[in-house]
């Protein structure tokens, strides 16, 4: 129950991601706040900092990596919006987070080869996988 709001914040954020192709700043602050609050809540303050922890640290990589893709490709590549919800993500789950990151990059591409499209939202395919993770997580 402590991590109904969290929830609630990102499959929005998916849903305004495959309408506008955006993750409003102000929902993926919502959103990585809820996570923590949720994490402290339910497993204390600190798992809740060790969730933080890889957090930062897979959020900054992101950003450098997709800063240097397109300083040198002079193309986007993974958008702000996709590397904030990460960051939101592996608050709550950091292993899940990077798990469905993968797995939503490779059933994008499968997506795009599809559709023959350039690009697709991410979220719409991260949320869901992120939320098939913990809810089988959960009940393992």
């Amino acid at each position: 129950m402590v991590y109904f709001p969290f929830w609630i914040c990102i499959f929005a954020g998916a849903a305004i991601d495959a309408r506008e192709r955006r993750f409003p700043n102000e929902l993926a602050g919502v959103c990585a706040l809820a996570a923590f609050a949720g994490v402290w809540l339910d497993r204390g303050v600190n798992t809740a900092l060790e969730h933080a922890g890889p957090a930062v640290i897979v959020y900054l990589a992101l950003v450098l990596t997709e800063s240097l893709w397109r300083r040198v490709r002079h193309a986007p590549g993974i958008g702000m919006g996709d590397a904030k919800a990460l960051f939101a993500l592996c608050t709550l789950d950091p292993l899940g987070g990077v798990v469905a990151f993968a797995v939503a990059l490779l059933i994008l591409a499968a997506a795009c080869l599809i559709a023959k499209s350039r690009s697709l939202p991410l979220l719409p395919f991260l949320v869901p996988i992120f939320a098939i993770i913990e809810f089988v997580g959960s009940t393992l």
